[in-house]
Order: C-alpha cells, then structure tokens, then sequence
C-alpha cells in the first residue's frame, strides 16, 4: 500500500497520451476514403482499408473509462447523497460544458444555414420531432433512439454509452467489493436487460426507434457495449491489488502482447469485411463478438504493460507533446466530424492532412481556453485528506 493524493493517485501519463491514439484512429477511420475498386496496386489499397477499422479506437475509449473510473472509486464508492452527488458533478464537469456549446453550436448551424447532411435532421421532420431530438441531445439520451443516434455532434453518440455507465458504475462497484463473482454475472444481466428492453419498445414504445431492434442494442448501447466498461472495471481491480511501486518491470512482453493482440483483432476484423456479406447476420454477430467481447482483453493486456513496464512506448506516450494530445483527445474527437467538419472542408479545404492538423490545434486551444476551465469551474470541492490506494 502506498499513501498518495487523490490526483497522483488517478493520473497515468502514458493512458492520457494512448487516448490521442484512440482518438486518432477514430479520425482515420471518418476522414481517410477506401480507394477504389479498380485501383490494384497494393500499397494504395491497404491504408484506406486499415483506416476503416480505425472505429476500434472507441473500445479504447470504453475500456480506458472502466478503468479510470474503478481505479478512482474502488475506496471511496459508498451509498450516500453527498458521495453520489460529488460523483456525478465531478462526471458532468468532465464532459457536458464542451459537448453543450458544440451542440448549441451545431444546432444553431442546422437552424440557419443547414448543410443537409446525414448528421442533420431529416428535412420532413415536424418542429415536434425538432424538439424531442434537441432535447435528446442536451439530456445525452439520443444514442436510444435509433432516428436520431447521430443528429447532432455526430461521434457524442458513445456519451450516452459513457453516461449510461457512470450511472451504473457505483453499483457495479459496490456489488464487486461484495463478491468478485458479480464480474462474471454483470454481462449476462446487461445483455438480457437489452434484450428485454428491445422486446418491451419494440411492442410498446416504439417512437423514432427507441431500442429498435437487436442489432441497435448491441452495438449502439451500453447493455450491448458492457463487456468493453467491465474488462477496463477488472484491470483496474488487478491493478488495485498489485502496487505498482512493487511491480514496474523493464521488459516490455505484456505491452507487445497486448498490441500483437489488437493487431490481429483489426486484421480479423478487416478479413471479415472482406469475406462475407456486411450485411448478413454472420457477419454482423462475428464483428461484435470481436469489437465487444475479444478486443477488450488485448487493450486491457497492453495497458497492463503501459502501467507496469518500462518500454520505448510508455516513454513516448508519457511525453509533453503526448500528454498535450491525450488531454485534448475528447474536443479532438467531439469536433473531427461533424458542422465543423463540413465547415472546413466547404470554405477551407478537405485535404486529410490540412484537417488534422487545423482539428488538432483547434482542440488543444478549446481544451485550454473552455474545457478545462470550465471543468475546473463546475467539478465538486476536492478532498483536502490524503487518499490511501492500492496502485
């Protein structure tokens, strides 16, 4: 056991610097087109092609949250009104200040001047179904909704995924302290959770494809996505057992293995693509069974390594150019794509390189001129008294 702040005790340089890869890859996989059928040569093909496997850098995302917030949690989740109330606006500071002005923002250009995008509502929708979808937006509920999963700020549809989870993740904790065991069985609730819930609005509910159908479970919310949130809940549960002051080592095998693992996932995944129907329902339950349930455990292996060992890697994902990156991954993200983006690539230019670099010192500059600001502004008192971890 080792005494230390509660800030000290939560920041891990090199997880806040593999958040600007996530975030990368999420860029590559909207911003970078597959090159034509007819275009044969090799060397031109395969980067468009891995580009479009880049949406594993949400797991990323979902499996870094589990861990970040069970790592917080573990010693101080108790069932009070002060503790609960800490914890949610410690959560909304982190995240709604900038997602509120893009959105404001975004809405404010569809009201105006609108581009008639996929991202914008539909030109056949009522004023009533302009206000369920704002209201959707600035409650992050909307990713329920199969109509308007991605009306808005197009990629903060995973919020709700996130939003649910923090939501459940003080229960989910409280029930690990109990019994380990309820690792194993909180999947299986999830899922048939989603499955009733499906059955339930299918039958009852169904308005602008609120838990449409199985496919939209499974891959659109977090009953379906829990595998990912848990798998970053158990590192950090092992990590809470091995202090790392005991355990950093200078090999570098884990973090190898964990990016040997991701790598094949996205090459199966690529495979796949390739090989069956996209549409079909094989193809479909391959893929989530590799994006929800086996590809968390070669991101969780590869932080392990990040945490415990020594590597070029770790050295370089713990730099200031990284750290200033991760830190301003989540405006990065928020704004990649979207009525930014199409404000850009109509009046500026589209060339991919030009984007992510004007996105990348815009969301630098929001991260230190709003976001952290702000979060700094709105987030609960911090507790003066140090904080006893096991990490």
């Amino acid at each position: 056991m080792v005494t230390t702040s509660s800030k000290s005790a939560s920041y891990f340089p090199a997880l806040t610097g593999i958040r600007a890869v996530a975030a990368l890859l999420v860029f590559f996989f909207h911003a970078v087109p597959e090159a034509p059928a007819d275009v044969q040569i090799i060397w031109l093909k395969w980067p468009g092609r891995l580009a479009q496997q880049g949406y594993i850098g949400v797991s990323i995302f979902f499996v870094l949250s589990g861990f970040l917030i069970a790592i917080r949690n573990f010693d101080r989740v108790q069932l009070t009104g002060i503790w609960f109330k800490h914890y949610v606006q410690n959560r909304f500071a982190r995240i709604y200040p900038l997602y509120f002005l893009l959105t404001a923002f975004t809405f404010a250009v569809m009201l105006v001047h609108p581009f008639h995008t996929w991202y914008e509502w539909s030109s056949t929708s009522s004023s009533g179904d302009k206000a369920v979808i704002i209201l959707a937006n600035l409650t992050l509920v909307r990713a329920f909704f199969n109509e308007f999963v991605f009306v808005g700020v197009p990629t903060a549809w995973t919020l709700t995924i996130e939003e649910t989870f923090y939501l459940s993740a003080p229960f989910l904790l409280l029930g690990l302290k109990h019994s380990i065991r309820w690792f194993y069985t909180y999947p299986v609730l999830f899922i048939l959770s989603g499955l009733l819930l499906v059955l339930v609005c299918e039958r009852w509910l169904p308005h602008y494809g609120l838990m449409a159908n199985l496919r939209f479970m499974l891959s659109e919310t977090f009953f379906g996505r829990c595998v990912e949130f848990l798998i970053g809940i158990g590192l950090a549960w092992w990590v809470h057992r091995r202090p790392m002051a005991q355990g950093v080592s200078r090999g570098g095998s884990t973090t190898l293995l964990g990016c040997a693992g991701i790598v094949s996932c996205l090459l199966l995944l690529l495979w796949l693509e390739r090989s069956l129907p996209i549409n079909s329902w094989v193809a479909f339950s391959i893929n989530r069974l590799l994006t929800n349930i086996m590809l968390p455990l070669p991101i969780a292996i590869m932080l392990w390594g990040l945490l415990y060992e020594r590597t070029w890697l770790r050295r370089i994902l713990e730099s200031k150019t990284a750290q200033l990156l991760g830190k301003s991954s989540y405006a990065f993200y928020l704004i990649h794509l979207g009525t930014l983006d199409t404000i850009f690539s109509v009046y500026v230019t589209g060339n991919v390189v030009a984007r992510l670099c004007a996105y990348t010192l815009l969301a630098i500059l929001l991260y230190k001129w709003v976001e952290h600001p702000l979060h700094k502004l709105l987030r609960a008192p911090s507790e003066k008294r140090p904080l006893v971890v096991s990490v």
